[in-house]
């Protein structure tokens, strides 16, 4: 069995929820009620495991915060990437500012928060719908440039502004702003990556074949 095929097998052994990054184009299976395609799976640089953690940040972060802050107006948007995450949306306070960043990096297995928070009234959901619009947007414009791969980053939009996260190196980084920023509707571009170089790149995808392989071969 080859390394494309072993972590694409071993996807149909996880019983916890994948989400599968937005704006890929490949014939979905199901797995744990959630439909995942086998190209984010074998071009992701990270492991299936680390797939699933981030989805299970994501969710918890947001219950957390979400009961943390009670009765007060907000709109929270919770991204993950390999444990670091981003808030970005509106609270109506520094203290709920803050408040969400402490409960964020209180959470199990959140590594770093990225605090994007504005201290405003919630966006109402013409913008919220706006903004989705302006994310599906920028996702098909990376997908449309050769150079860069949508399956290694995430794409948050909120209030115009194109938040990006993933793990890339310094060139594919670039590529992705200049993509996004050249997008009709973009205020403002906000990236999070994490930069390796494409070394450290390569040396990564050998250990995830071999991480996803070992997961692969458990009874």
């Amino acid at each position: 069995m080859n390394n494309n095929t072993q972590r694409a097998a071993c996807c149909a052994t996880l019983t916890s929820l994948v989400v599968l990054l937005s704006g890929c184009v490949a014939a979905p299976f199901i797995v744990g009620g959630a439909a995942v395609t086998t190209a984010t799976v074998v071009t992701d640089r990270r492991t299936t495991g680390t797939i699933v953690s981030d989805q299970v940040i994501e969710q918890r972060v947001s219950y957390e915060v979400d009961q943390a802050l009670g009765q007060s107006k907000r709109h929270v948007t919770v991204t993950s990437y390999e444990g670091r995450v981003l808030l970005s949306g509106e609270v109506a306070t520094l203290n709920d500012r803050q408040t969400a960043q402490q409960v964020a990096a209180a959470s199990l297995d959140v590594r770093e928060v990225i605090n994007e928070l504005a201290v405003m009234d919630p966006t109402s959901m013409t913008t919220r719908l706006s903004d989705s619009m302006l994310a599906t947007k920028v996702r098909s414009a990376i997908i449309g440039n050769s150079r860069i791969s949508l399956n290694q980053m995430k794409v948050t939009v909120d209030r115009g502004i194109v938040y990006l996260m993933g793990l890339v190196t310094r060139e594919e980084a670039q590529l992705a702003a200049q993509t996004a920023a050249e997008v009709s509707g973009v205020q403002k571009i906000v990236t999070c990556f994490t930069v390796e170089s494409a070394e450290e790149v390569a040396r990564r995808m050998q250990n995830v074949d071999s991480s996803n392989a070992s997961t692969s071969e458990q009874p």
